[in-house]
């Protein structure tokens, strides 16, 4: 959780992909963050402002609130294993009117980008 929580350095997981990532409020409804995300396949750059709770020990809740994906919501589960952690995600895709027709590859994408963040994470996770 402290991995994943770090949300300064989230960017570091997937630079291709996360451009930027900023804190931009922090208060007891959670913390809001800014990230720039790299379109490659569209050559476009989206912005979009997400707002992330914890919502127990191990369950991180995120929803989109500003952006071309605004909506979306994004549970993620982290449960103890005696190999390691199981990780399972929720990602509840909304897009806009001007992306729709696009929703197949950007819902591919979200899970090709949310995989690679995951992987990388562990590593880190596993040199703590």
């Amino acid at each position: 959780m402290q991995v994943a929580t770090d949300y300064s350095n989230l960017s570091k997981y997937c630079p291709q992909q996360l451009k930027s990532i900023e804190i931009v409020e922090q208060n007891n409804d959670g913390i809001i963050t800014e990230e720039i995300i790299s379109l490659s396949m569209f050559k476009k750059e989206i912005k979009q402002k997400t707002l992330h709770k914890n919502s127990s020990n191990n369950k991180l809740h995120s929803e989109i609130i500003s952006g071309p994906a605004k909506g979306t919501t994004i549970n993620i589960l982290y449960e103890k294993m005696d190999s390691g952690t199981k990780v399972m995600i929720n990602i509840n895709l909304k897009i806009s009117l001007t992306f729709k027709i696009l929703q197949p590859l950007i819902e591919k994408y979200y899970k090709l980008m949310m995989t690679s963040i995951l992987f990388r994470m562990n590593t880190v996770a596993l040199q703590i």
